[in-house]
């Protein structure tokens, strides 16, 4: 089974952090503060920033999602240690490696897990933080300004690694989507050449039973289990489209038709959608819905994208063949004269004709008198009308 989810980070990294962390401020600890007596009021500053960064740092694993708040509480508080060393200079001799390396940890997990803007800000604040730190705590010497370096050279490096990981990681989860979309293909072409072939043998056998059988008793029987084996061959049709093409899960509705289609046109005032008079009523399946809703806004796209000087674009749905089925045209006038277009051989238009023929339905799009531009989609319906015979007509909008 192929994994959905990021595996959890290794524990010896964990602990690794964990004791490189306390190390440093456990040095820092015993050497600035016990063993050298009393300790300044910078030293108790700067080892309680350290301190407080390291925390940060290991919490960011407990608590991924909130990694901007963490590594912007840790720039934050780092940028106001400076400020406090720059303005009442406590007597403090240099030190910080413990907050350094916490910083750098929480940059680069910025890096690696943030969206690619918050993580430049964060990235770019850190690194001034660290550049600027040493520089600002303590006196301006050959050793302030090394360890200024150093600092700026172990943001670097965070920023590296975060940049590697998430680069990392992208190509691992495009992998996977890869794989799945593999097996999904598998999946489908095996419903669709063995179980569609062999739903397909029962059905013809049942009509062929009822041909032999007309006069007989199972004649009844006979028809439900007919019935039964075109719904299943229906429902595998259904189920191999969706396995080809699952993004049609993101673009069904929970609206009727109509609202599915409204959706699709959006607030677009060039466009004149008309409507059949008790359109609402029908009893469409809820992949035809989709897939009339990836008609309409498919056609839309390419009308807007290779006709931007059509002058009226007009989408119609209506039922037709005595509401057996329901008919979906796009049209517009944008098609110039004397150009011709070529036959629609767009990845669009390929994928909604593959959608259209798993449910039995038909698309042609072509030219369309003199300047029109044509996309006709025919699907059929299960059941007709759900209510009352509907009137003929339609609404415009």
């Amino acid at each position: 089974m192929l994994p959905t989810a990021t595996p959890p980070p290794g524990r010896g990294l964990v602990i690794a952090e964990v004791v490189v962390l306390a190390g440093l401020n456990i040095e820092q600890l015993v050497r600035r503060l016990i063993l050298a007596g009393p300790p300044p009021a910078g030293e108790i500053l700067y080892f309680t920033a350290g301190l407080a960064l390291g925390v940060f740092a290991l919490l960011r694993r407990r608590f991924p999602a909130r990694t901007a708040a963490l590594t912007s509480s840790g720039i934050a508080l780092s940028l106001a240690c400076s400020a406090v060393g720059f303005l009442v200079e406590p007597a403090a001799a240099p030190s910080g490696d413990a907050e350094a390396l916490a910083l750098a940890i929480l940059v680069g997990s910025a890096c690696h897990r943030l969206p690619r803007g918050h993580a430049a800000v964060l990235a770019v604040l850190g690194g001034l933080t660290m550049a600027a730190a040493p520089v600002l705590r303590f006196a301006d010497t050959f050793t302030t300004l090394s360890i200024a370096v150093v600092w700026a050279l172990l943001w670097g490096c965070s920023v590296i690694v975060g940049l590697i990981l998430r680069d990392g990681e992208a190509r691992r989860d495009a992998a996977l989507a890869a794989a799945r979309d593999r097996e999904r293909l598998a999946l489908a072409r095996e419903l669709h050449d063995l179980v569609a072939h062999h739903i397909t043998g029962v059905v013809v056998r049942t009509q062929a039973a009822g041909v032999v059988l007309a006069d007989g008793p199972e004649q009844e029987l006979i028809k439900e289990i007919e019935h039964a084996g075109a719904e299943a061959l229906g429902a595998v049709r259904r189920l191999v489209m969706m396995l080809r093409s699952p993004e049609l899960a993101s673009q069904v509705t929970v609206g009727g038709l109509v609202e599915t289609i409204e959706a699709a046109v959006g607030d677009d005032e060039s466009v004149t959608l008309r409507l059949a008079d008790g359109l609402a009523e029908l009893a469409v399946a809820p992949e035809t819905v989709s897939t009339v809703h990836r008609v309409v806004l498919e056609s839309l796209n390419n009308a807007r994208r290779h006709a931007p000087d059509a002058r009226h674009v007009t989408v119609l749905v209506e039922p037709v063949d005595g509401r057996r089925c329901l008919r979906v045209e796009v049209g517009n006038d944008g098609l110039r004269p004397g150009r011709v277009r070529r036959s629609p051989g767009g990845y669009g238009l390929i994928g909604m004709a593959e959608r259209i023929a798993a449910l039995d339905g038909t698309l042609t799009a072509g030219a369309h008198g003199e300047r029109g531009w044509r996309v006709l989609a025919e699907l059929p319906l299960p059941g007709g009308v759900s209510a009352a015979s509907v009137p003929e007509g339609g609404s415009a909008r």
